[in-house]
């Protein structure tokens, strides 16, 4: 078992370069050391997860929207989206924040609804009190 001290001194860089490539192909260069076949493995499972998360999260969005307008959507929040929470649980309130925070800089935010966030941040509120672990009192007049 190697140490950590035994590690590739470039092992943080290849490691970003690997993580950048998973997140956004198109505008990163991918590490030499790994294979693309790999990473593109990575990539589609990565995304997969964070779909069904979405796509479960806030189903009457992604039904509203065309299949390439969902998927620019979770492609562009899995790219430019820096998650706080390592918990998959909280996706949905990281998706939220991404369009508060962030969606409206880009170029194709355009063509998005102009209820986009209302009808996310209603969604999200829904799934968030439907999960929560806390006990109300007892209705009394």
């Amino acid at each position: 078992m190697k140490s950590c001290s035994n590690l590739d001194p470039n092992f943080r860089q290849i490691q970003q370069q690997f993580t950048d490539y998973i997140r956004y192909p198109n505008g990163s260069v991918p590490p030499i050391q790994v294979p693309e076949q790999r990473i593109a493995i990575y990539r589609e499972l990565l995304l997969n997860n964070v779909n069904s998360f979405l796509t479960a999260g806030f189903p009457v969005l992604h039904q509203i929207l065309t299949a390439e307008q969902w998927s620019e959507l979770t492609s562009d929040f899995f790219a430019r989206h820096r998650c706080e929470s390592p918990y998959f649980c909280e996706i949905a309130e990281e998706f939220l924040t991404y369009l508060q925070q962030e969606r409206n800089q880009i170029p194709a935010a355009i063509d998005d609804y102009p209820f986009l966030l209302e009808l996310a941040h209603y969604e999200w509120v829904e799934m968030a009190l439907s999960i929560a672990q806390i006990e109300l009192p007892p209705f009394t007049e």
